[in-house]
């Protein structure tokens, strides 16, 4: 008998952390998918942080002397490049700078990280709009709102809803040295 109740009273027990936890799916969504082709190692760098800080996913291409110039745009949509070699080699492949900055971000580039920032031929919206949450962290004025939940209270499933503002570190980041070459 002392088994059964023992039995009856895990079951009702597992059941509750079940209802509890049950419904509650998470999805996890991201503010945009980016591939980027890069000349610099350094640069490499500097995508991971930016992923990691700014909710988008990024796949880098490191170019080099075996780089296929007209399949690139195949593999990435937009390129931050030191070398003015190999930039002049992109447009040659039809690569063209980019649109998304004004004078003053092209500035604000120009005394930070210094890239050159060019855009494959052919791009997708999503692809355009990732670009530009990529230029607008560069020279400082990203920043974007984000939604983050949390449960607590056992099986009172009392869930907290905050929002928390993300901003663009770029320019400090730059001023630390942390991706200089």
């Amino acid at each position: 008998m002392k088994k059964l109740i023992s039995l009856l009273i895990a079951l009702i027990l597992l059941t509750a952390v079940a209802g509890c936890t049950g419904g509650q799916q998470q999805t996890v969504s991201h503010r945009g998918e980016l591939s980027v082709a890069y000349d610099r190692e350094s640069t490499k760098e500097l995508l991971a942080y930016f992923q990691a800080n700014q909710d988008c996913i990024v796949t880098g291409v490191l170019l080099d002397a075996e780089t296929d110039y007209e399949a690139l745009p195949t593999k990435a949509s937009v390129a931050l490049l030191k070398d003015e070699a190999v930039a002049e080699q992109l447009r040659a492949a039809g690569w063209t700078e980019t649109e998304n900055w004004t004078d003053a971000q092209k500035k604000t580039n120009g005394d930070t990280f210094g890239f050159i920032v060019l855009t494959a031929p052919d791009r997708t919206d999503s692809a355009k709009k990732a670009e530009k949450l990529l230029t607008d962290w560069l020279v400082g004025d990203g920043a974007y709102e984000k939604t983050i939940t949390t449960a607590s209270g056992g099986c009172s499933c009392k869930r907290t809803q905050t929002t928390v503002t993300y901003t663009s570190d770029a320019p400090e980041l730059f001023k630390s040295g942390q991706f200089s070459d």
